[in-house]
């Protein structure tokens, strides 16, 4: 009798499980539908992109995610007469992923994975058959890429990326390719207000015999971003790299429209005056040990950042530079005017509007959204910059901010300028100043090279190395500079209206005093004072 109780009870058990497997896995799949779709609502607001379907299936068990992404042509058109044509056609094409999501609470125990989840999410990229076979040539029988998310119960999530390694090889092109691999693993939160990013690319090498080589090594990102009280992202982001190394051996022209790169990237019109032009000469570059580091911080509801950047060395051919450093803070930022702001120029549209229009809304947002981050004492401050240079060393110390501004005085000028507050001490080489008036002056009397009258560019050097020796002769004369081995140094200083040049005093025009109101004899003297001088009335 008591072993068929036993069975009573661990049938019933085993029911009982059953049950609630089904029901939390009816749930947890619930629950993972609505976190990917705040995943695809991230995604489909990116302007890079658009969603061209989208549709979600979702079971008891088990659920389906299929996503048809396609590029945005009216962003990526500047810049479409500028690839090769054998990529062009890509541009038309759609990137389709599907998401196979296994439901909690154990979505790996197929894979003995007990860890508890609310889904496990595994991607599948669509490829035509031609893609497949290159993407065979480098990385073989292994997947060119692999995205697992891990969904937790509370919202948040692991994600994981990975891109295996490859080693490719061209016996008679004599092209060498080697890459290491790339691993990114993001930490995040409910509603993605919070995560934590960690990205590693050991490595990246590429060599044509006949072109050149481009190779880099030890790329790390991590970052720990978190919301603040007034909903501003804080936290830490530090990027390396070890080393990049630059040999081409043909002259590549270039046009780059970085006006449109900005309006790419940031969707802000700035203008046309950005875009250079020119040629890459056969050369050499390399860079050692890079980094930049942001951190930023709230302190009640303002804002502190501060970033800094360094490289080690920089060579470009026989020209050596570095170490750099470069230290800069953006303190006393107002963080509900800086969220205000965000969000009223993210709402504006961009697509298809005139420059000039749109150019006005920014500037028109700024106006009415902006003014408390002016009238809350910003301050703006470089604590370090140093750059060894062929010709010396660069240096700069310096801030700059706004004290007790008023919306009033926006519209008087002599009291809008009397509220900053600036110091700064800069020592740099003659030299380099010289090269940087030179390079200056190429550029305003450059003209096309189908014109028929060249300007001589070798007078139009002795000319802007002449004007240069002759004002700073007279800057130094007048002790506003000093000089010393080639070294050129400064310090300035303004605040209340008052302007110091190396600790001596500059009128600035609203200082001027005007003329006395001319008396009634005074006609008279000035006639005597012509006689005196043998002039005739």
């Amino acid at each position: 009798m008591l072993p068929k109780r036993r069975l009573i009870i661990a049938g019933a058990t085993l029911g009982g499980l059953l049950v609630f497997n089904g029901a939390a896995a009816f749930w947890a799949g619930m629950k993972a539908e609505d976190t990917l779709e705040e995943q695809h609502k991230m995604l489909a607001s990116l302007p890079l992109f658009k969603v061209k379907s989208h549709s979600y299936d979702r079971g008891w068990f088990s659920s389906t995610e299929t996503t048809e992404l396609e590029f945005n042509r009216r962003l990526s058109g500047p810049y479409e007469n500028m690839l090769p044509d054998n990529f062009k056609p890509l541009l038309n094409s759609t990137i389709k992923f599907t998401n196979h999501i296994k439901h909690g609470p154990f979505p790996g125990l197929s894979s003995l994975d007990f860890r508890p989840a609310r889904a496990l999410v595994t991607t599948e990229f669509a490829m035509s058959d031609a893609t497949r076979k290159t993407l065979k040539t480098f990385f073989g029988d292994k997947d060119p890429i692999t995205v697992t998310n891990r969904l937790g119960f509370g919202g948040g999530g692991e994600l994981h990326v990975d891109v295996p390694s490859f080693d490719y090889e061209e016996a008679l092109s004599g092209v060498k390719m080697k890459w290491k691999g790339f691993d990114l693993k993001l930490d995040y939160a409910s509603g993605y207000k919070e995560y934590k990013t960690e990205a590693n690319s050991p490595g990246f090498l590429l060599e044509a015999s006949s072109k050149g080589s481009v190779a880099f090594d030890g790329v790390r990102y991590v970052s720990d971003i978190r919301p603040g009280a007034t909903g501003i992202k804080l936290g830490t982001s530090e990027l390396t790299v070890g080393n990049v190394q630059l040999n081409w051996k043909d002259s590549v022209p270039y046009s780059i429209k970085l006006n449109e790169l900005v309006y790419l990237m940031t969707r802000m019109r700035v203008g046309e005056f950005i875009n250079p032009s020119g040629e890459f000469k056969p050369s050499a570059v390399s860079l050692k040990n890079f980094r930049y580091q942001i951190v930023s911080s709230e302190q009640d509801e303002f804002i502190n950042t501060r970033g800094k950047l360094d490289f080690a060395e920089f060579n470009y051919n026989d020209q050596h530079y570095g170490p750099l450093r470069l230290d800069v803070s953006a303190n006393h930022l107002h963080g509900p005017t800086l969220l205000k702001l965000d969000q009223a120029i993210s709402q504006i549209p961009f697509e298809g509007v005139d420059p000039a229009v749109l150019r006005k809304q920014y500037i028109d947002t700024i106006k009415h959204t902006g003014i408390p981050l002016l009238t809350n004492n910003p301050k703006l401050v470089i604590n370090d910059f140093y750059l060894k240079m062929p010709s010396g060393e660069t240096t700069l110390q310096g801030s700059l901010g706004l004290n007790g501004l008023q919306e009033a005085d926006l519209n008087n000028s002599t009291a809008f300028l009397k509220r900053f507050e600036v110091e700064a001490k800069l020592s740099l080489p003659r030299k380099t100043l010289e090269n940087l008036v030179v390079a200056q002056a190429r550029t305003l009397f450059m003209v096309d090279q189908s014109a028929e009258v060249q300007p001589n560019m070798s007078e139009v050097e002795d000319l802007a190395r002449s004007l240069l020796d002759s004002q700073l002769t007279q800057w130094k004369d007048e002790k506003f500079i000093n000089e010393d081995k080639g070294q050129i140094s400064t310090q300035l200083n303004y605040k209340g209206g008052n302007l110091s040049i190396n600790n001596k005093k500059v009128g600035l025009p609203w200082e001027e005093q005007e003329d006395p109101a001319p008396t009634a004899s005074a006609p008279a003297a000035k006639r005597q004072r012509r006689q005196i001088g043998g002039w005739q009335t």
